[in-house]
């Protein structure tokens, strides 16, 4: 079938969210650096023309998919990340999220795809982040003296556990721990915490 014979008919925000759709589809099959927008478009069941118009190329068009991602992601962890353990089951979701949505997960943290300084991808990751800063800040709170708690230290905690939360879902969407024992991130979490905690033997004191 001809472009032409493919094209519908889709007002602005309809376009937009068909669109980002077939794109996360398109890369869920194909990976980022094969994605094409002519495929797309016709997953959208559009002209290559009119998706080209409207996003002008791919930059733009992963710019409106890394946006919709960032909004979903906030409203799965929000939820999960309310009282003092929020900062560790909002962690949990994020590798859920990841998982679930590979499509949007690969497009949202590949800075080079997007438009950095797009106002809605801007606001969508600041959203997101606020809730990871506000919970790291809430657990941390409850186990530490509101007075000496630091916003370096709450930075420190955001990096630890959004690298940890992540190369975790990394690890299980690429299959690495396939074939290792099964475990759990959170009951990993508090034995790492429980080690860090430790104080040392007699011999790691003395070195």
């Amino acid at each position: 079938m001809s472009e032409a014979g493919e094209h519908r008919h889709y007002h602005h925000g309809d376009l937009r969210a068909a669109a980002v759709a077939a794109a996360v589809a398109e890369v869920e099959e194909v990976g980022i650096s094969a994605a094409s927008m002519r495929r797309i478009a016709r997953r959208a069941g559009v002209t290559h023309a009119a998706l080209a118009h409207h996003f002008a190329h791919k930059t733009g068009l992963f710019t409106a998919v890394a946006t919709e991602g960032f909004r979903r992601m906030a409203e799965a962890i929000e939820p999960a990340a309310s009282g003092d353990r929020g900062f560790l089951y909002g962690g949990a979701e994020y590798v859920r999220f990841a998982l679930e949505n590979r499509g949007f997960y690969e497009v949202l943290f590949r800075p080079y795809l997007c438009h950095q300084d797009d106002r809605d991808l801007k606001q969508a990751r600041t959203a997101a982040f606020d809730i990871l800063y506000g919970t790291a800040r809430r657990s941390l709170a409850s186990v530490c003296d509101a007075d000496t708690l630091t916003d370096a230290d709450v930075a420190s905690l955001v990096i630890a556990g959004w690298s940890m939360s992540h190369g975790y879902a990394t690890l299980l969407a690429t299959e690495n721990l396939a074939d290792r024992p099964s475990g759990d991130i959170l009951r990993g979490v508090e034995l790492l915490a429980r080690l860090v905690g430790s104080p040392p033997n007699d011999n790691e004191a003395t070195r």
